[in-house]
């Protein structure tokens, strides 16, 4: 039953940034949508970002490419406590438009989340969050195109994206 999560996936491979004085980032694949403009994403209250989102109350969620594996793969292994993330990987951000918490400039898209709700489990809480702004860069029009090549985990070390869409 250890592994029994991994049933699920592939999940698309989000970066959550969270913080204000300091910010940090922190690869997240437990997330969902709840309402059309609602978000859910559990996160371990050991993790630096769990302390940054309830603390502020917000996060923004970045869609990476594929192209962007590496980099979800070390800001999701390295601790923003014992490092500056946004330094050391040289991830540049933007400024916020409806929170304070910036999101990844390079992104395919982002989403700017308040959080209403906590719910804790045994390791981890649960956030629930109103998406007050979001924005795809490229590649969407009401849903990702073919060729956004989002970054999604399998599990482990491995990442995949989307391959073909099939219109039914």
């Amino acid at each position: 039953m250890r592994y029994a999560y991994r049933l699920l996936h592939p999940r698309p491979a989000l970066v959550v940034v969270a913080g204000h004085e300091k910010v940090n980032a922190m690869a997240l694949a437990w997330h969902m949508p709840v309402e059309e403009n609602k978000v859910a994403i559990a996160v371990d209250r050991e993790n630096y970002t769990y302390e940054l989102i309830e603390r502020f109350k917000e996060f923004t969620l970045n869609v990476l490419s594929i192209d962007d594996a590496e980099l979800i793969w070390k800001v999701g292994t390295t601790s923003g406590r014992e490092m500056d993330k946004i330094n050391e990987f040289r991830i540049e951000l933007e400024n916020g438009v409806k929170i304070k918490t910036p999101h990844m400039k390079n992104c395919l898209g982002y989403l700017e989340c308040k959080v209403f709700e906590e719910v804790k489990l045994e390791e981890h809480s649960v956030f629930f969050a109103e998406i007050v702004y979001a924005k795809a860069k490229k590649f969407f029009k009401e849903v990702w195109l073919e060729n956004a090549r989002v970054a999604m985990h399998v599990g482990k070390r491995f990442f995949t994206t989307n391959s073909k869409y099939i219109e039914l």
